[in-house]
């Protein structure tokens, strides 16, 4: 990681144009995103005050994830980036302007609310996946970290903004218009709004040269020509490939299952953003962007210091150290409350001591989820190489949704049940928990297996190799270095060749003998 210091780090990344235009697209594109998804939620509790009808919007614009989101990945893999980029902000963006048309007809028919939601979120699961592959060629191997780092403000920061400032901000400050016979309401107005974005994110994507997004930078031995899909098993099957590459490169593994879990961390504390505040410190709704503001800051600086941490503690203990501080933080809002009572009993909650202390939490709350998104994120794009990234960013977007509805409900039903701040003690042990799973899980699978070693390969392997033909090959003995850059020298025992070397992202023990397969099945 030290080569990313070096290299001039966040300075030298802002002075790429085509870059900073692809940064700024998914900042954009994500923030209004995420805007959107606020205000359905505001409109269906305004037009049908029920809590299983706004399920049913949170339904609406994670399910795609769940049911395209890997088939995305496929076609991404095999369809022109650029195409794929500009298209889907330009689809988004007439999916808005369709939401003001119909609001205005009738904001009460909540049908096609659910219906361009969905789309627009089946929209999506195209363009995350073809932004995650186009940002390694855009940037130098020694930029990789600090462009994941600010990409990062994307991923998270973008949630927060979306979600906790633009939307709220744009429904109770901008007024309700009168024109002729049209009554047009901020949530209109921020459709139209939020439309005019996509379509700049759509100008932004073409202002970058077609030649920038080749698949890589120079020519790869053994690479396979692409093959047209088979809409009726190939995608599955590809499918099938990606997730049998993430399974078995353990670490990989690890990353995805730590990103899935950020992510439905952040929409978790989302779901809570109004009743912490209106239940929990007994403030009026409008005084949320206020208190959660700081997070918005902390994730912000989280991503800027966020190489420098990761060089001196590594990944694994960055994100232990984010789960702790995570857990301590959630611990402490309630805690901070209960003392509140104790002192000032009668105007606790408007005591600014307080609303310090909690704003304090918030800040470092961000700070921490960088510490377990950034390290993560950072570790699946180094074990992926070039022609089945897409696959492996589609399936972890599937796997973060599929695993953020269940969670979403179950978290609301508890807070209904047992309490907001039952919840978030129970939330502060489950981080704890799951910090502690990531690090005895790395440590379990530290060693490397011979499909670790197939995994880490920067092609893809030749579709006629098979068990039967790789165990005829002769026996290899793979001698693994102990230093910061890991390399693996794969020696022919019966001839005189010179030793393979392939570079290996993991840490791995000293003087490790690897069995041949043909031994691996004899054992």
């Amino acid at each position: 990681m030290a080569v990313a210091a070096r290299s001039g780090g966040f300075t030298t990344l802002l002075k790429k144009r085509n870059f900073l235009r692809l940064w700024l697209a998914q900042l954009i594109s994500m923030t209004i995103l995420n805007a959107s998804n606020y205000a359905i939620l505001v409109l269906i509790e305004e037009v049908t005050g029920s809590t299983t009808l706004v399920g049913l919007a949170i339904i609406c614009f994670s399910l795609p994830a769940v049911l395209f989101g890997a088939p995305a990945g496929v076609f991404v893999d095999r369809m022109d980036k650029r195409l794929v980029l500009w298209g889907s902000n330009c689809l988004r963006a007439f999916a808005s302007f369709g939401f003001v048309l119909s609001l205005l007809i009738d904001r009460h028919q909540i049908i096609p609310i659910y219906l361009l939601t969905f789309l627009i979120a089946t929209i999506g699961q195209f363009f995350t996946p073809a932004e995650g592959s186009t940002i390694p060629l855009l940037v130098n191997e020694e930029e990789l970290v600090p462009a994941l780092s600010l990409f990062n403000i994307t991923f998270t920061l973008s949630q927060a903004v979306g979600f906790i400032l633009l939307a709220p901000i744009v429904l109770s400050l901008f007024p309700t218009l009168h024109i002729a016979s049209l009554t047009v309401h901020p949530t209109e107005t921020l459709y139209l709004l939020i439309g005019v974005l996509y379509l700049l994110c759509a100008g932004l994507i073409l202002m970058i040269p077609n030649t920038h997004f080749a698949q890589s930078r120079r020519p790869q031995r053994g690479t396979l020509p692409a093959q047209p899909l088979n809409l009726s098993g190939g995608i599955w099957t590809e499918m099938r490939q990606g997730w049998s590459f993430i399974r078995r490169s353990k670490l990989l593994f690890l990353a995805v299952i730590q990103l899935a879990f950020a992510g439905t961390l952040l929409l978790v504390i989302g779901e809570l953003a109004t009743p912490l505040v209106t239940r929990l410190l007994e403030l009026p709704a409008s005084d949320m962007a206020f208190v959660f503001a700081p997070a918005g800051i902390g994730l912000v600086g989280g991503s800027v210091f966020m190489p420098r941490i990761i060089h001196r503690l590594g990944k694994s203990r960055a994100v232990l150290l984010g789960c702790a501080s995570l857990a301590v933080t959630f611990s402490l809002v309630p805690i901070s409350t209960l003392v509140a009572r104790y002192l000032q009993p009668n105007t606790w909650n408007t005591n600014p001591f307080l609303l310090i202390v909690v704003a304090f939490l918030m800040l470092l709350a961000g700070v921490a989820l960088d510490c377990i998104n950034i390290p993560a994120q950072t570790a699946m794009q180094e074990l992926t190489p070039e022609w089945i990234k897409g696959r492996v960013l589609a399936l972890q977007l599937m796997l973060l949704n599929t695993c953020s509805i269940p969670v979403i409900f179950f978290v609301g039903g508890f807070a209904d049940l047992f309490g907001l701040d039952r919840v978030i003690y129970f939330m502060a042990v489950s981080v704890c928990l799951f910090g502690l799973w990531g690090i005895y899980y790395e440590r379990r699978h530290h060693k490397p297996t011979v499909a670790a070693l197939l995994a880490s390969q920067e092609e893809p392997p030749p579709a006629l190799v098979t068990p039967t033909n790789v165990s005829a090959t002769p026996a290899a003995v793979v001698t693994l270095s102990a230093s910061d850059h890991t390399e693996i020298s794969a020696t022919p025992a019966t001839n005189g060749e010179q030793p393979t070397t392939i570079p290996v992202a993991d840490e791995m023990e000293p003087a490790t003998t690897l069995p041949t397969v043909q031994e691996e099945k004899e054992g």
